[in-house]
């Protein structure tokens, strides 16, 4: 039986959409083909009618990611009310919920230090979420003088990035959540 191309299409996405979630949760290792294929309801053998590799899929899942995670900070910013912009987006993106969810979250926390040494398609997808993301942070950092709205932005992405990466490493409950906190602070004094 013959598919239709918003079907085929459609499969597609699903297979994308379980395996951006499944590699933020357990990274490119701990991730089969087999599983995702399960999961979206098909036999592994109907993976190589959508990608030519794993390697492929990957890239296209951080890529997916990457768009979720932009989409994400604009309705934050949409939602933020009477609160700062950049001050809101900190407050979504280091909060307890972004932490204890990685299948939800930024796939350059759940997936960047694994993915820098992966292949080339996966390192490109990730770039490409870094150039998004300092694209909206750079929409709403302060101006300041001598100092470029991308080089703010890329600092205040560097301080987001790390913290939550920090946070998700400390086994130390109280630990994690000051981390947290300490660089919400951070950023909503930077953003005076």
């Amino acid at each position: 039986m013959r598919y239709t191309d918003s079907h085929k299409a459609s499969t597609r996405q699903r297979i994308v959409d379980g395996a951006a979630a499944a590699l933020r949760a357990r990274g490119p290792a701990g991730v089969a083909v087999a599983d995702l294929m399960r999961q979206a309801g098909l036999t592994h053998g109907g993976f190589y009618a959508h990608f030519p590799s794993k390697d492929a899929l990957v890239a296209e899942a951080v890529g997916s990611a990457a768009e979720q995670s932009v989409r994400n900070l604009r309705t934050v910013v949409k939602r933020a009310g009477g609160k700062s912009a950049l001050k809101a987006i900190a407050d979504s993106y280091l909060s307890t919920a972004h932490r204890d969810q990685p299948e939800r979250g930024c796939s350059l926390v759940a997936l960047g230090a694994e993915l820098a040494r992966d292949s080339p398609a996966a390192r490109r997808a990730l770039t490409g979420q870094i150039e998004k993301l300092l694209g909206v942070l750079a929409e709403y950092v302060p101006d300041r003088r001598g100092v470029t709205r991308r080089r703010q932005a890329m600092a205040t992405l560097a301080c987001l990035v790390g913290a939550l990466t920090l946070s998700r490493i400390a086994d130390d409950p109280a630990l994690s959540e000051e981390i947290l906190d300490a660089a919400r602070r951070h950023l909503a004094e930077a953003a005076r």
